[in-house]
């Protein structure tokens, strides 16, 4: 009966969403069709010095042109850099300057790199293709430097982008082996895990000292009506991950201040490649993972993609364990050079004995001291028969692309997600004076959410006199269908921390609350990007639509309260950078953000959105002849509206609340010829409540610090393999992360001391060994090296988390 009513709110979820958004797209597409503004060919292009072979790649990229070449041509050439706003022809003149080569064109943004003069025989060598599929705005990486990011909705390259954007890129995340998308952003600056990184449910994390919606591929992911319906997407399955910081309403709507989060998937590829993976290691982990891609027919036209994986494994935390399996099938269909659909699904089921997340330690013992001594790392306090966590999640979804002429091409990106979880734990409640046991409540709270998305996009590449333009215009629409329950509070035996025995009886109360929620959005923006020389002016505007529709039934009572709300709203974005030969590029933006908040005051009036706006200054850098991006930036980030008590009657809130976050960022990465990787980064980060009101007790936050937010991080990551020597094909990897001083509450009560964690990585290609067993890769990867105990966060008396401790894995892949 369950799985019937889901099916039914999915089905009633898709048709609400269609009917607003059908209407749209033959309008855009009539817009598409005409055709009506200049057509110019000129374009931004930005490639560094690297082998020819990558430049024609990136090249295709950038300009979406398809470029043939034979590989032949290109063996042991290099490019140099090109930069500037030239047409295709003059970039690939530059390109090919004293390489005997020169191009031919074919048609339409098609061309054929051949010998100088052209010889004949060249015909006869097998052909590359190289096109940029206009549905796939970021799959552009050297290695773990990133070119651009598919969540800025267009192709402009990083350097012209003026916000600071820190990618993850498929290369990174292999090196460091990561298991999750929280540890893929270890490295990444201003970003921090707020409960740990050993949870199994959810990547809980915090950007800028707020929490960012998660988007994946461009659309939004479930969130329900408490948060405990999020999809956990395995990064195996995974391009890239980006982190845009600052506010990002102006492109998506509705968002935290402090940034958002899109995960880019693994798309199919033209060219065949074939991967598995086995990995075993600590806790008994055992888990496979395979992908598989390239063309189905000979043309080219039929690409597709399969992308598993299964683990088996406990973990650090006694009676905590995990099951999962997923897999992700895609299919792209490019019936011409300037048409392409993909198809793509995923699914993922997840089952954890143990709750599926570490327990909340008592702080005595923990980060405080407690005259029985320190409770191990590996304690469990729930029960062991009891607690449990399930969650099952379906995607399916769509990427079509269109290029109507050289000015215009169209994008429609849509997708269904569905995420039902069921989550049941004994948790700790209160520490007894003797401070040896502790009180417990077991409880229960399922959740689903299903949500509809689609995002409609035109853009146009064109001049009008000497500014070159990159216009966006798009529609997008989001529904989300929410139910959470949870049940009655029931008392568990005291359990001894220190000496803990289990087997209290214990079974699953009776509904308590239970939360009907559908929250709609639509919303219309506009971007213009304006190159003039070595400017780049870029102006957006957008306004939305939002609402929601919230029933809370108290089972006691069997009372339903509804509470309907409706929120419009206009956000922007204006900035401007300036390229100099060097490389450098400083920028300055300013952005603004909002954020619907339920619930109602005193009088019964729902609140207001909270409102972010930032401005920042900084300098990016992407230096000549060198494979590297560095980012530095200031920022002023400030959000209004915030929540805090009513000072007329303390039992309600009002919206008078203010925080500001003042902070530097850095961030470089490089890919150097000679084998090494560097991923640095430091971030310095000033929070503070600038307004609040006093509680009923006469507490106040005001003058305190975010949670969450240490106000210094550093890391750094070197990965170095050998080419030349008689080490040929060993590859090692070492890390370091600080995580500086927090506070884990918002009172400013508990204070997480600094830590420093050690990461490693060893690895060797047997296909460069004695052995030659061509595609085959060992590695060993250890997180947290020298086993560092330490207090992740704490956010009340019995709320404290330990950080991961020394995991160390082994994995054998191969390539063919």
């Amino acid at each position: 009966m369950k799985s019937t009513v889901c099916r039914r709110r999915a089905a009633r979820a898709s048709r609400l969403a269609v009917r607003p958004l059908a209407a749209l797209v033959p309008v855009i597409a009539a817009m598409l069709a005409a055709g009506a503004i200049a057509q110019g060919v000129a374009r931004a292009i930005d490639i560094p010095a690297q082998p020819l072979a990558q430049s024609l790649a990136t090249l295709a990229r950038q300009s979406d042109t398809q470029i043939l070449f034979a590989t032949a041509l290109a063996d042991g050439l290099r490019a140099p850099a090109i930069r500037g706003t030239l047409t295709v022809e003059d970039a690939l003149a530059r390109m090919l300057a004293g390489s005997g080569l020169r191009v031919v064109s074919n048609g339409p943004r098609t061309y054929t790199v051949v010998q100088a003069p052209v010889d004949t025989s060249a015909a006869t060598l097998p052909l590359v293709t190289v096109r940029a599929d206009a549905a796939d705005l970021s799959g552009n990486a050297n290695g773990v430097v990133p070119l651009r990011a598919g969540g800025s909705k267009t192709s402009t390259p990083l350097i012209d982008v003026p916000q600071t954007i820190n990618i993850v890129t498929r290369d990174q995340m292999d090196e460091q082996n990561v298991q999750s998308v929280m540890q893929a952003l270890q490295y990444t600056p201003g970003v921090v895990s707020q409960y740990g990184e050993t949870d199994l449910r959810y990547d809980w994390l915090a950007v800028r000292g707020f929490v960012p919606l998660r988007y994946l591929d461009g659309l939004r992911l479930p969130y329900g009506a408490r948060g405990y319906s999020q999809p956990r997407i395995d990064p195996y399955a995974l391009e890239s991950i980006e982190v845009l910081k600052g506010p990002a309403s102006v492109l998506y709507g509705q968002s935290s201040p402090g940034g958002l989060l899109n995960m880019v998937s693994k798309l199919p590829q033209a060219q065949t490649s074939r991967e598995v993976v086995l990995q075993t290691g600590s806790h008994d982990r055992a888990q496979g993972a395979f992908d598989l891609t390239g063309p189905i027919d000979e043309e080219g036209k039929l690409l597709y993609r399969v992308v598993a994986l299964a683990r088996d494994t406990n973990t650090e935390i006694d009676y905590l364990n995990e099951r999962r399996v997923m897999v992700a099938p895609s299919l792209t269909w490019r019936p011409t050079t300037d048409t392409s659909l993909t198809l793509m699904a995923q699914y993922q089921k997840i089952r954890s004995d143990g709750g599926g997340a570490p327990p909340a330690l008592p702080a005595a013992g923990t980060l405080l001291p407690n005259p029985n001594g320190s409770i191990p790392t590996s304690r469990f306090i729930g029960e062991p028969a009891y607690d449990k966590f399930e969650s099952e999640q379906m995607m399916f979804g769509y990427k079509f692309a269109h290029r109507a002429n050289d000015t215009w091409q169209f994008r429609q990106n849509a997708r269904y997600s569905y995420i039902d979880t069921d989550s049941q734990r004994v948790q700790g409640l209160s520490m007894n004076p003797n401070l040896l046991t502790e009180n417990r409540y077991g409880w229960a709270f399922p959740e689903r959410s299903g949500v509809f998305s689609i995002d409609n996009q035109a853009e146009a590449s064109f001049r009008t006199g000497p500014v070159q333009h990159t216009l966006l215009l798009g529609v997008d629409y989001q529904y989300e269908d929410a139910r959470y329950e949870e049940s009655q509070l029931v008392a568990v035996r005291a359990l001894d921390v220190f000496n803990p025995v289990y087997g209290a009886p214990v079974s699953r109360p009776p509904l308590g609350t239970r939360v009907d929620q559908s929250r709609h959005q639509v919303g219309g923006y506009v971007q213009d990007s304006l190159a003039i020389d070595r400017w780049t002016f870029l102006l957006s505007g957008r306004y939305d639509w939002a609402g929601s529709n919230t029933d809370t039934l108290t089972a006691l009572t069997n009372n339903t309260v509804n509470t309907r709300q409706s929120d419009n709203a206009f956000t922007g974005r204006t900035g401007v950078t300036y390229q100099f030969d060097s490389g450098i590029a400083p920028y300055a933006s300013f952005a603004t953000s909002f954020q619907p908040q339920a619930g109602t005051g005193r009088t019964g009036t729902p609140f207001e959105p909270t409102r972010g706006r930032q401005t920042e200054v900084g300098v990016k850098y992407q230096p000549k002849g060198v494979n590297a991006f560095i980012t530095a930036s200031a920022f002023d980030l400030r959000q209004t509206n915030v929540l805090t008590p009513d000072p007329l009657n303390t039992n309600y809130n009002t919206q008078s609340g203010e925080a500001r976050v003042r902070g530097f960022e850095l961030e470089g990465k490089a890919s150097l010829t000679r084998g090494l990787d560097v991923v640095a980064s430091y971030s310095y980060s000033n929070t503070e409540v600038l307004k609040a009101n006093a509680n009923a007790r006469g507490a106040t936050t005001l003058g305190n610090a975010l949670p969450f937010v240490p106000q210094h991080q550093a890391s750094l990551w070197t990965y170095y393999t050998f080419h030349t020597t008689a080490l040929q094909g060993l590859g090692m990897g070492l890390g370091v992360r600080y995580i500086g001083r927090s506070y884990g509450d918002a009172a400013n009560v508990y204070r997480v001391p600094a830590a420093t964690v050690f990461d490693a990585a060893l690895s060797y290609d047997l296909g460069k060994s004695v052995l030659q067993l061509r595609g085959v890769r060992v590695g060993v990867n250890a997180t947290n090296l020298f086993d560092r105990r330490y207090i992740n966060t704490c956010i009340s008396s019995t709320g404290c988390y330990f950080g991961t401790r020394r995991l160390v894995l082994g994995t054998v892949s191969y390539k063919f």
